[in-house]
């Protein structure tokens, strides 16, 4: 009995300092980003190492998405919804109201911000989950698409900080994958009539929308209204010989891909701490033996040497 007693006191000595240390650590706050001033100049200083992206941030749709005319004005009409600000400035505040950058800014999809920026790089979220949280039904079109089934993202196609193409035409871009086909519809009779690519694979489902909503359908799905919108009169009557078809789509797709989740709680200190204790007791536990025959045999040295 008195030998587990004596392993057990050794074992304390070990976890009791062990968890003390693990609890101070796991307890320290990582050092505070100061927040850059609540104004539009927000992202200027990133226009000192990255100009050309600067640039076409600032004539894009995501730098101008709080600032246009047509936001403003539908906005007030609405009555200033506070959820409207949510994808149309960087920085909100829902208590005061106030926000840091009025469009969408760099830190939306570079953050967070490391603490010895320039020396590390910025993070990068390429993730179409992101581009969805404000993109909505534009978002859930790519989920039933072949693009979402070969891993293509928003920014494989568009360019996001300028919000344009990474081509110069639709059909430039689809090409840049789809070369066998590319080189096949050059010489049809719609290429000779200026058609791109888009104009049938990305139908407007949206003609009535507000500037900046997608009104292009994302699935890429090519429907009979499509070709009715050119060539009804050619064909027969789309309504009684020719029903609609219904694209396949995946209910289960966001299931698959997506997992929808709450944000993490941050995990208690004393649980790393009590953790901890266990560890150290256990190593003085075992060590016990050898750090008491160590002892004895010190004691004995100091008691030949009397």
């Amino acid at each position: 009995m008195k030998k587990w007693v004596s392993r057990i006191c050794y074992g304390l000595l070990f976890a009791i300092p062990l968890m003390l240390v693990t609890y101070a650590f796991a307890q320290a706050s990582p050092p505070v980003q100061e927040s850059p001033p609540a104004s539009d100049s927000a992202d200027m200083d990133c226009q000192g190492c990255h100009p050309a992206f600067q640039a076409a941030w600032e004539a894009g749709i995501h730098g101008n998405a709080g600032k246009t005319e047509t936001f403003l004005q539908t906005w007030k009409e609405q009555g200033q919804p506070t959820d409207c600000l949510t994808c149309h400035v960087t920085g909100l505040d829902p208590q005061t109201g106030t926000w840091k950058t009025a469009g969408i800014a760099c830190e939306r999809c570079h953050s967070p911000i490391p603490a010895n920026h320039p020396a590390e790089p910025m993070p990068v979220n390429r993730s179409a989950q992101l581009c969805g949280d404000c993109h909505t039904e534009t978002f859930f079109e790519w989920q039933a698409s072949l693009h979402r089934a070969q891993d293509l993202g928003c920014s494989t196609c568009h360019d996001p900080h300028g919000n344009q193409l990474k081509a110069d035409t639709g059909s430039m871009l689809c090409a840049s994958c789809h070369k066998a086909r590319a080189s096949k519809f050059s010489h049809t009779a719609h290429s000779q009539r200026g058609l791109q690519c888009n104009d049938c694979h990305m139908a407007d489902l949206r003609s009535t929308g507000v500037e900046g909503h997608a009104r292009k359908d994302h699935s890429f799905f090519v429907s009979l209204t499509s070709c009715n919108a050119c060539h009804a009169y050619q064909m027969h009557d789309p309504i009684a010989v020719h029903p609609e078809p219904t694209p396949t789509v995946d209910p289960m797709a966001s299931v698959e891909t997506l997992s929808v989740v709450s944000a993490p709680e941050p995990a208690s200190p004393l649980g790393f701490a009590v953790l901890a204790g266990l560890i150290g007791l256990a190593v003085g536990v075992v060590i016990a033996p050898w750090l008491e025959r160590f002892r004895n045999k010190s004691t004995l040295d100091g008691d030949k040497g009397d």
